[in-house]
């Protein structure tokens, strides 16, 4: 028997397989597949803090929301991180009141740096010389129009520039990556501290278990999915200790299509009006 995870937040699936032990299995091969199970729960821990953060960022914002940088210049720089999530804070409370009154919600996540230099990552290498090694903040805002590009301007009272970007959503893993490289390079987070905030109306992603009485059963992409990643481990006794997959999936497969009968093209008439 295997056991599937299944992990859908927005766009972004991850598919887990790993076998389970059978009650005609030898000692050695049921200790084998118990180390299998432990071995691919670590690798898709989800209280990793990078982990996490992509699956929130994917289950709760897309295309049409955008990744904002935050700087202060030298008059207004806070004297710590403390201090400028505090300031930060201060901001989100008057952004929330503006939507509220036009009776728009406001969804964010963000962090606070101030350790890194430029050049320490490669992506969204064009923070500007403000964010080097100073005191800034990342979010991703959900977005509700035009209006939002002169809001934001208009409530930052840092003082340093603010760039406004969408978010690119085949680039939530190296988003969520880049926005808690701080913490995994200089804070050195324990398993399942958070070094992000959200709002409290930031939803979670879904997770489900299936049961697969085949062993024969491997993973295939699905119709339609894209940036498709396929990951595992295997053992000293011939088998896939765990395999998994990840992708993005725009439209959803057929529901009737089960996995041990594998993945199939739907029929031409399934795009049929």
């Amino acid at each position: 028997m295997k056991r599937l995870k299944h992990i859908r937040a927005g766009l972004v699936h991850y598919d887990y397989l790993v076998a389970m032990p059978a009650k005609g299995d030898s000692p050695r091969v049921r200790a084998a597949k118990r180390a299998a199970s432990t071995a691919a729960q670590q690798f898709m821990n989800l209280k990793n803090s990078w982990r996490e953060l992509e699956l929130k960022l994917a289950a709760n914002f897309g295309t049409k929301d955008h990744v904002v940088t935050f700087t202060y210049d030298d008059e207004h720089l806070p004297a710590d991180k403390d201090a400028a999530g505090k300031e930060f804070q201060k901001f989100i409370r008057r952004f929330r009141g503006v939507r509220r009154r036009r009776l728009d919600d406001l969804r964010y996540v963000y962090v606070t740096e101030g350790f890194h230099s430029k050049a320490a990552y490669p992506f969204l290498i064009e923070d500007g010389h403000l964010e080097d090694r100073r005191l800034h903040h990342h979010a991703v805002i959900n977005w509700t129009g035009p209006g939002d590009y002169d809001e934001l301007r208009s409530l930052w009272h840092g003082g340093g520039y603010i760039r406004i970007e969408p978010l690119d959503v085949h680039y939530y893993r190296e988003l969520a990556k880049y926005m808690t490289k701080e913490a995994r390079e200089f804070g050195k987070p324990k398993v399942g501290e958070r070094t992000w905030r959200a709002s409290r109306n930031i939803k979670s992603y879904e997770v489900e278990y299936t049961d697969i009485p085949s062993d024969s059963m491997t993973l295939a992409p699905p119709f339609g999915a894209v940036d498709y990643e396929s990951f595992g481990e295997s053992n000293p006794y011939g088998y896939a200790m765990f395999v998994g997959a990840r992708y993005l999936l725009y439209q959803e497969a057929d529901p009737g299509l089960s996995y041990t009968a594998g993945r199939q093209r739907p029929p031409l008439s399934h795009f049929q009006p």
